[in-house]
């Protein structure tokens, strides 16, 4: 009878039965085991801020949010502020609101979420006002979109990230409005210099005349001007840039100079290059360059006065702090030789010690900076009398 009924349709369709349950719980089983566990969970990947919620259920992603906000807002190390010419001013993070209801109803899976940060209205208006009220931004405030400023801070609030800075020159909402002509010298052109074909070339280069000193980068006159300008044109040029950026705060990275007076010419007090001397010669690799260590552009421009000057003016932002610079000129007395020859008879003539100091003082009237920028010496020249 036991093998009549293994035989009989019925036992067949029994144990097609069996087989096919025990097949549907090992792929239940293995389902569960590779998915089926983290069912009602985010997936890998996801995140909420800089919060990984992969593998947590929706309840469990609030608790673990305020876990990870509380920590955020009370790590000291985590700075977000705005910057502008050296100054800043650090957000506080507790006005920060984060809305984590919202931002859990509108988690996208497998990526990283922002949280929904904002300010309650009272705290919005006390950080504009105090923005506002920055004795640093004072000529510029009105010329600064502070909605896209403050958006963007949010945006990084709402990453979590651990810090954020906003540079104010980046959300001028017209650069050129607050721009300004900060600084005016004469630049000098010797004879053999013809003044319009150096004003030609320098537009070769820049053809509308604006010579650009790029933000936090190197001014180099060789890799400038090598190939349009010759030693003498970038000499010329050298001189009145380096007249211009004393009153500035850009670093004087590299000058060299001629320490000849041609006294047939001059005397020291009617010597025009003392502080502004910059001589170029590419033969022996002498070179002027400049640092501008600001996060705008600066311009010169140069105007022709007549075939032998001209004048340069450095445009841009105007500097926030209080720039004041110094020249000194201290004389160094000439030696007497005598001489039987008479052929070697010559005069003598002092020479000169020339320093430049630059002062920064900052809005606070805090001497920030107390520098010699430019150091020059012309050595005397002996004079030579006959021996009695």
């Amino acid at each position: 009878m036991n093998t009549q009924f293994k035989n009989s349709t019925l036992g067949f369709y029994l144990y097609a039965f069996i087989i096919v349950i025990i097949v549907i719980a090992s792929v239940f089983v293995f389902w569960y085991m590779t998915t089926g566990y983290r069912l009602g969970t985010y997936p890998e990947e996801t995140r909420l801020g800089s919060v990984y919620i992969g593998g947590l259920r929706e309840e469990d992603v609030i608790p673990k949010m305020n876990d990870k906000t509380a920590i955020w807002y009370n790590d000291d190390s985590i700075n977000f502020q705005l910057e502008y010419q050296g100054y800043d001013y650090e957000f506080d993070r507790d006005l920060f609101y984060f809305d984590l209801e919202l931002s859990t109803r509108n988690i996208d899976d497998g990526v990283t979420n922002p949280v929904y940060v904002n300010y309650q209205q009272n705290d919005r208006e006390l950080v504009v006002n105090e923005i506002e009220s920055l004795p640093f931004l004072q000529g510029v405030i009105d010329n600064v979109d502070l909605d896209s400023l403050i958006g963007d801070i949010l945006n990084d609030a709402a990453l979590m990230k651990s810090y954020s800075t906003k540079h104010v020159e980046d959300y001028l909402i017209d650069p050129t409005v607050s721009e300004e002509a900060i600084n005016t010298a004469t630049f000098y052109v010797p004879d053999t210099v013809d003044i319009d074909m150096f004003l030609d070339h320098i537009n070769s280069v820049y053809g509308d005349g604006r010579i650009v000193s790029e933000e936090e980068a190197l001014f180099d006159m060789i890799a400038t001007f090598g190939d349009a300008l010759d030693d003498a044109e970038m000499s010329v040029l050298s001189s009145g840039m380096l007249a211009v950026i004393q009153q500035s705060n850009f670093y004087i990275n590299e000058v060299h100079y001629n320490p000849i007076i041609n006294f047939a010419d001059y005397t020291i007090a009617t010597y025009p290059y003392f502080g502004r001397n910059a001589s170029i010669n590419q033969v022996v690799d002498e070179n002027f360059t400049f640092y501008n260590p600001n996060e705008s552009d600066y311009y010169f421009t140069l105007e022709k006065v007549d075939e032998n000057q001209g004048t340069i003016t450095l445009h841009g932002l105007p500097f926030v702090s209080t720039i004041d610079v110094e020249v000194t000129q201290t004389e160094v007395p000439f030696i007497t030789q005598t001489t039987l020859n008479s052929d070697l008879l010559q005069n003598g003539y002092n020479g000169v010690i020339v320093e430049v100091n630059r002062t920064i003082t900052d809005v606070y009237d805090n001497v920030i900076s107390n520098q010699l920028i430019i150091f020059e010496f012309y050595p005397p020249i002996k004079e030579i009398v006959l021996e009695e």
